[in-house]
């Protein structure tokens, strides 16, 4: 699912990705783009560790943020701070907007997530 979100002065489009395996349900990726191609920050949940071109190995729910010259390559831990329980997917997609500023969150069918 793609959901647009536009900046609040009006001048910077964006798009939120909401995607969910069909069999493993507790494995999700909630994504925000610009320019329709440029991730900016993914959450990845449910997944396999990921590995950091440094060759460092990254816990399997973890968070990418864009890095000049890496695109989207570079992951980290999810901060405590920032999601209250991972457990919760309904809970964490607000999280998530939270922590990408997004203001004026859409409405999502709490349906849509597990």
């Amino acid at each position: 699912m793609a959901i647009p979100l536009l900046s609040e002065d009006k001048r910077e489009h964006f798009v939120l990705d909401l995607r969910r395996a069909r069999i493993d349900l507790a494995k999700s990726t909630h994504q925000i783009r610009a320019h329709q191609v440029v991730p900016l920050i993914r959450l990845c949940m449910g997944t396999a560790p990921h590995r950091n071109p440094d060759g460092e190995k990254i816990v399997p729910i973890h968070l990418h943020h864009y890095r000049e010259g890496y695109w989207d390559k570079w992951a980290q831990p999810v901060p405590a701070d920032a999601f209250s329980d991972l457990t919760d997917q309904f809970g964490t997609l607000a999280d998530f907007m939270a922590y990408c500023n997004v203001v004026e969150p859409p409405t999502i069918q709490s349906s849509w997530i597990p």
